[in-house]
């Protein structure tokens, strides 16, 4: 009986499984490979879309705002210094008087307004980085207003690029003059084509 008892024991020693160094080395080699993956990803799409969207909801809130303070919110695109500057308009004069808000948002490095070698959203040829029927300079940048009804002054289309691995890549952000409603778009490179981003 003490026999047997032993050999139980010699068997379970025997098992198959994996030493410690052996898992070691798997994770080793693992780690290797994600290292050397990770620089081959390229997320330009997706910081391209971020940017987009940024300046999407920066827009929306200049709508809303106007519609909530009952007064008008101008936005100015700084083409060279890559920024939007948001003034809310108190006395709705159309200037920056002192005592008015005056809000400056930034896009990331590399972000760029920029007009793309192709056509517009709208099917028109572009010859600035912003532009619109109506779009106004202000302090010498282009520039739109939010009007108290949730209207903008002007139809608009706003482009950003951003430099990628490839070919730039090119995002739209338009205006509607009516309803100051916002929409963005992503450029198909291959087909010279405005395709609306699903949100």
């Amino acid at each position: 009986m003490r026999h047997s008892w032993t050999r139980k024991n010699r068997n379970a020693a025997l098992r198959p499984g994996f030493t410690l160094a052996e898992t070691m080395i798997v994770l080793v080699i693992g780690g290797l490979m994600i290292t050397l993956a990770i620089p081959r990803v390229d997320t330009s799409k997706y910081k391209a879309d971020a940017v987009a969207q940024i300046v999407r909801t920066t827009l929306q809130n200049a709508q809303r705002n106007a519609i909530t303070r009952q007064h008008d919110i101008i936005v100015s695109f700084d083409t060279t210094g890559e920024r939007i500057r948001l003034i809310w308009d108190a006395n709705n004069d159309g200037q920056a008087n002192p005592g008015e808000r005056i809000t400056y948002y930034g896009l990331e490095n590399g972000i760029l307004f920029t007009d793309p070698s192709v056509s517009g959203v709208s099917g028109t040829a572009i010859s600035t980085p912003v532009g619109g029927s109506n779009v106004v300079k202000l302090d010498g940048l282009p520039t739109v207003t939010f009007h108290r009804d949730g209207s903008v002054s002007s139809d608009a289309e706003i482009y950003i690029s951003i430099p990628a691995r490839g070919p730039k890549i090119y995002r739209a952000i338009t205006l509607t003059q009516a309803t100051g409603r916002v929409d963005w778009y992503r450029l198909n490179i291959e087909a010279s084509k405005w395709v609306p981003a699903n949100l």
